[in-house]
């Protein structure tokens, strides 16, 4: 089931929802699933890769994210309304770090990423497309994106993120790792968001609500 194999965002997203949104996404989630089930297509694709992959190309020198923005949309008008703030939000952020720093601040060329799996939960968070930038001659940074208009990021979600990101990539620092709420172009860095040694309970709890949830609502799809 989906829920037991899931990419970070949606996990932290899922955690932070209120009862409400929950609800509404655990049974978006289910119809998802049962469609799936029965050879249906669901469409639409995938939303925020198109532009995340420009923001990477725009680090690395490759592209102008303010113009391949422009022709995203041009090529998919529902594209329109969130693209332009993605593309704020990104530059606004990556302005701040290079005017933070007197080194340069390139692409970092090697692939991190992690399926980290959680035997006693039956979990598997997928920790993937990163953004690695290099910073001078030495020092680097994991940058992994939240896409959501809602819920906002909070700093509790963000902690929590941080330390599953620790867990997953254990050869790398979590003082180098950052979460960066991208439509807003705010980020978490594990350098200032200091661990308070409950995030493992936390995560479970929530985890556990979120699972159960889910298995509650099964019976009436069918699956």
């Amino acid at each position: 089931m989906t829920i037991k194999v899931i990419n970070l965002n949606k996990l932290l997203k899922l955690c932070a929802l209120s009862e409400n949104g929950l609800i509404s996404a655990v049974r978006a989630d289910l119809r998802a699933e049962r469609d799936k089930a029965q050879g249906q297509d669901g469409g639409g694709g995938d939303f925020h890769g198109p532009f995340w992959s420009d923001a990477k190309m725009h680090v690395m020198g490759a592209v102008n994210l303010t113009g391949q923005t422009l022709l995203r949309i041009d090529r998919h008008a529902g594209r329109k309304r969130l693209y332009p703030l993605l593309e704020k939000g990104f530059l606004t952020w990556f302005d701040e770090v290079r005017r933070g720093t007197n080194q340069t601040v390139t692409w970092m060329p090697e692939s991190v990423h992690n399926h980290y799996e959680i035997p006693e939960l039956g979990l598997t968070v997928k920790v993937d497309n990163l953004l690695g930038l290099k910073i001078g001659p030495d020092k680097h940074r994991l940058i992994y994106p939240y896409f959501s208009e809602r819920p906002i990021l909070s700093e509790k979600w963000a902690r929590i993120g941080l330390w599953l990101m620790a867990e997953a990539l254990q050869t790398f620092s979590i003082t180098d790792m950052e979460i960066l709420d991208v439509l807003r172009g705010r980020s978490y860095s594990g350098a200032t968001v200091f661990m308070q040694g409950n995030e493992e309970a936390i995560f479970t709890g929530r985890y556990a609500e979120i699972v159960d949830l889910w298995h509650e609502l099964r019976p009436q799809y069918g699956i």
